[in-house]
């Protein structure tokens, strides 16, 4: 079996506070992947836990656009899944979200990936 390795060009964007627990907040970036039909996979690394999605623009055009990106609508959804979280935390987290999603499209690869690093929250 071949195997092969690369570099890999890391750039740090603006960060969001969590607001909610590392493992909630994953869950809730697998729940965004699920919504607009993209690929979503997660890595624990150290101290933090990295969250790809294969399709950036769909993850980000979501978050900007969507009127489904709301506290509500993540609660219920998050609640079906097992998972309790608060309304006001959400509504934080998903402020900061949209707010930064437009300086996250430089974060998009060169295959349209993008990777959020989450860090002990």
């Amino acid at each position: 079996m071949s195997q092969c390795f690369r570099p890999v060009k890391e750039v740090w964007n603006t960060h969001s506070s969590c607001f909610i627990e590392s493992e909630t907040l994953i869950t809730l970036l697998h729940d965004l992947a699920a919504r607009v039909a993209t690929a979503s996979d997660d890595h624990a690394y150290g101290d933090n836990t990295a969250v790809w999605f294969e399709n950036g623009n769909k993850v980000l055009d979501y978050i900007e656009r969507d009127q489904r990106f709301s506290p509500d609508s993540f609660k219920e959804s998050l609640e079906e899944q097992g998972v309790q979280v608060r309304r006001d935390n959400l509504a934080s987290l998903l402020g900061n979200m949209r707010s930064l999603a437009a300086e996250w499209r430089n974060s998009i690869g060169a295959h349209g990936e993008i990777v959020f690093y989450i860090d002990a929250c």
